[in-house]
């Protein structure tokens, strides 16, 4: 009866409290509530996949527009309003910044379903990255204070494993649901007028919002740090304000200006800050003259038209990589005199080098996503009851990998402080090679083995190198620290794998070479894995020393 009370008690939603030592499964419930927000969030964002065929049909769209949708109008404002929002995690309630974020974006991909063209369909998939970069944050820091540091990779890995729940749903589900509604109705009969693929974005969205309930309900918010023994406050002073500190250190000319008030005896920085605007503004100029006079006409259509000026694609693609990138940059530059500690333990090669690692794997892996169900109808001429097979494929073999990774590097980390590491280069090694025969093979039985086994192996490095990271900080900055890695899988990754896949197959009329693009960045991967592994040891057992040294009172 009183294990009964005690867990009765552990779901009864509080304000505050430690992690009950006699109660773990509340942390496993927790973890469970946290993987299935994963998976909504890459569900929400993953439905262009199987929607892709209707989108071009219905709105005359791309292969460059739909990486567009997929990639740089989700990417560049989740990757970007992370670090405020990340800031808001390490500073004020996580469980309601979640909540809040969840339900956004879930209305946000509801409100995806009522759009007529590109331009609020883009609009509409910006806001579900604003909303969607409010969980990866909060919810790897609240992981870390639910789990001890031996288990943390595989916390993070079943959390993780959300991931391609999300994206095998979004598959299975989205078919289901646009295959039952184009074939029941009638482009006459439909209800509302709605058609299949916006029937399938409020089926979606809607529910997110009964979850973002549930979360406030039934999460408790745990003590900052006390897992590691370096307790921290729950709520920071005025942490709002600090979010918006953290968006005007952002975006010109407050980032300027942020620059040059923290550097008042300095003028290099600021200095260093225009010159790397001015400067991304020539290289994101020349990048889309570049690439408008590779695209065959018919493909250089204008997204919208302002009094005579034309908006094209690349211009929207090649200027939100460059307000990402100045926006990352200024960002960090500020870092130094705002948070020196922060800086001096997130600022260091063998984390930049793990970062760009997230970025340069997700690449590969976000490149292919958007166009595999558009290659299988191309090559094999399948139909949307595809999605169900490809979804279960995706899921099954996402969720066993990422739990895989997870649990065989934290084993590695026992006989190695790299292990992990070395474990994801040997996973990404297999993965790029068996990745050449799956797309030259002419089968679609062996197709689809090979997808099973690459998604199995791609996935792995995910685990170990987040939990890498999240151990290179403080208990008090985990969600910056997160923050700072997503913007090299956002940025790099999903801004830059679907738009670039999508411009080769638009160049070359060749989607095939277009996804055997993406091996090129596996060497460079590689190489900045085996650098990391190399530096680790050390980093990891200097942090407090660091720490110490730069003002940390620890």
């Amino acid at each position: 009866m009183a294990d009964q009370t005690d867990q009765t008690e552990a779901m009864a939603p509080s304000d505050e409290t430690t992690v009950p030592a006699r109660t773990p499964l509340y942390s496993y419930y927790v973890l469970a509530v946290l993987m299935v927000i994963y998976a909504f969030n890459f569900l929400d964002r993953q439905i262009i996949t199987i929607l892709a065929p209707s989108l071009k049909a219905d709105l005359g769209l791309s292969d460059a527009q739909l990486g567009l949708l997929f990639g740089t109008a989700f990417a560049l404002f989740y990757a970007l309003f992370g670090i405020p929002l990340a800031k808001l995690a390490d500073g004020w309630h996580r469980v309601r910044t979640i909540s809040l974020g969840l339900g956004f974006w879930s209305g946000m991909t509801a409100v995806s379903g009522l759009a007529t063209n590109f331009a609020q369909l883009g609009s509409a998939r910006v806001g579900v990255g604003i909303g969607e970069a409010s969980a990866g944050p909060a919810a790897y820091s609240l992981i870390q204070d639910y789990f001890p540091k031996a288990k943390r990779a595989t916390a993070i890995a079943i959390y993780s494993a959300g991931i391609y729940l999300g994206v095998g749903a979004s598959l299975a589900l989205g078919g289901e649901v646009i295959s039952y509604w184009d074939t029941t109705y009638t482009e006459a009969t439909r209800p509302f007028g709605i058609a299949g693929w916006q029937a399938t974005f409020l089926a979606f969205g809607i529910p997110g919002l009964l979850l973002a309930v549930l979360v406030l309900t039934t999460i408790r918010e745990p003590i900052r740090g006390a897992m590691d023994g370096v307790p921290s406050p729950a709520v920071a002073p005025r942490p709002f304000a600090a979010v918006g500190r953290e968006l005007a250190a952002m975006f010109p000319p407050f980032s300027m200006i942020t620059v040059a008030r923290g550097r008042a005896a300095e003028r290099r920085p600021l200095i260093v800050n225009i010159a790397m605007f001015v400067g991304l503004i020539v290289v994101a100029v020349a990048l889309v003259g570049w690439t408008d006079a590779m695209l065959p006409p018919e493909k250089r259509a204008a997204i919208a038209t302002f009094g005579g000026f034309e908006l094209t694609t690349n211009m929207v693609q090649w200027g939100a990589i460059a307000i990402g990138v100045y926006g990352s940059f200024s960002w960090l530059q500020s870092l130094a005199h705002r948070d020196p500690v922060a800086n001096r333990l997130i600022g260091n090669r063998t984390f930049g080098a793990l970062a760009l690692v997230g970025g340069l794997a997700s690449f590969a892996s976000y490149g292919l996503s958007p166009f595999v169900y558009v290659y299988m109808v191309n090559v094999f001429g399948v139909g949307p009851e595809e999605g169900r097979t490809l979804g279960w494929i995706l899921a099954s073999a996402g969720m066993l990998g990422v739990f895989i990774g997870g649990w065989a590097s934290d084993r590695a980390r026992r006989l190695h402080p790299a292990g992990r590491l070395y474990m994801v280069i040997a996973a990404l090694v297999v993965s790029a090679i068996l990745l050449y025969f799956q797309f030259t093979t002419e089968s679609r039985q062996l197709f689809l083995t090979l997808l099973w086994i690459v998604n199995f192996l791609q996935i792995m490095w995910l685990a170990p190198v987040a939990a890498t990271t999240q151990d290179m900080v403080l208990p008090r900055m985990r969600g910056t620290a997160a923050a700072v890695f997503f913007l090299g899988t956002n940025i790099i990754g999903l801004g830059m794998g679907p738009y670039c896949v999508g411009l080769v197959a638009d160049v070359t009329g060749d989607l095939r070479f277009a996804m055997l693009s993406v091996l090129f960045v596996a060497p460079v991967t590689i190489g900045l894995l085996i650098y990391s592994a190399r530096k680790l040891p050390a980093v990891e057992a200097s942090i407090i020393d660091r720490a110490r040294a730069a003002g940390e009172d620890v």
